[in-house]
């Protein structure tokens, strides 16, 4: 018969292996994500993860993910089975070239890091020489330019945490894509803003719809972009619509995918009809062409 001088060191005994066992057991790993990232200056890149349950508590909506690369920050969101959430990653048409390092943080807490490699896109140069009364603007034109683009910014920078867009963007008007993202304009011998969107060739009236679906942020008429429409698809994701003949939406509506948000035509500062289409993504000028393949499998 054990004493119990005994029974107290084959208990302690025994506590010992089983810490020791459960040490040895492997800690489970915050989340699964790809350790490298890559894509070149104006791409999207999608970034799926998986966040394991923790015990018997299930994964769902409430788990908040994020990704921090710089000051930027990239909302996940939830995808199909539970525990699975997806990202866009955009990469700025002037996004420094070579490797950053994104923190992704799980309910504010940091989880994984992974490297982001960006590599150079080869854009188009146009030079371009025209009188000086149409490339130089006088002070009262420059103070309205400056405002405008201030508002479109603010605009822009608010952040929908809701995902409003599905599946895959499609093309707002028919017509011939002139492959203009992020050309280089020198005008009279001096370097100008890189284009910033994809100019889309149609003819006066036809129909410009929504790419995808979201809500109505910002409809403007303004000097440089002529009557445009600015679309929150949630997710720090927006879509801008420019030079139109007329607008058929207002702020604050919601609109679905293929829905009639106005006309093509050569409002503002244009050398005749077409569509401007641009995309933002967490504050990065992407090619909107990005958006129309699939985001995730």
């Amino acid at each position: 018969m054990m004493t119990k001088p005994g029974l107290a060191a084959a208990a302690a005994a025994w506590c010992l292996w089983a810490a020791a066992a459960y040490a040895l057991e492997p800690a489970e790993p915050p989340l699964t994500a790809p350790k490298t990232l890559a894509g070149r200056q104006g791409d999207v890149v999608p970034l799926i993860v998986t966040v394991p349950a923790r015990g018997a508590t299930p994964v769902g909506q409430s788990t908040t993910l994020v990704g921090r690369m710089g000051e930027r920050a990239i909302p996940f969101f939830p995808l199909d089975p539970p525990g699975r959430f997806g990202a866009l990653v955009g990469l700025d048409l002037d996004e420094p070239v070579g490797t950053q390092t994104m923190t992704l943080w799980v309910d504010g807490e940091p989880a994984a890091e992974l490297s982001v490699t960006v590599e150079r896109q080869h854009f188009p140069v146009q030079t371009l020489t025209l009188p000086d009364e149409m490339v130089q603007l006088d002070e009262a034109t420059l103070v309205r330019v400056n405002q405008e683009q201030k508002d479109a910014l603010a605009v822009m920078a608010a952040h929908t945490p809701e995902r409003w867009w599905a599946g895959e963007f499609v093309l707002p008007a028919d017509g011939e894509l002139r492959d203009s993202f992020g050309r280089r304009r020198i005008i009279n011998g001096e370097p100008r803003s890189p284009h910033t969107g994809e100019d889309i060739s149609a003819p006066e009236g036809a129909e410009v719809v929504a790419s995808n679906s979201g809500v109505v942020r910002l409809v403007a008429d303004h000097f440089f972009s002529g009557k445009s429409v600015f679309l929150d698809h949630g997710g720090g994701l927006y879509t801008m619509y420019f030079h139109l003949a007329s607008v058929a939406v207002a702020p604050s509506q919601r609109v679905e995918k293929g829905q009639i948000i106005g006309a093509v035509g050569a409002t503002g500062r244009a050398t005749g009809p077409h569509l401007h289409w641009g995309a933002r993504l967490n504050g990065a000028r992407i090619n909107p062409l990005q958006l129309l393949r699939p985001a995730f499998p």
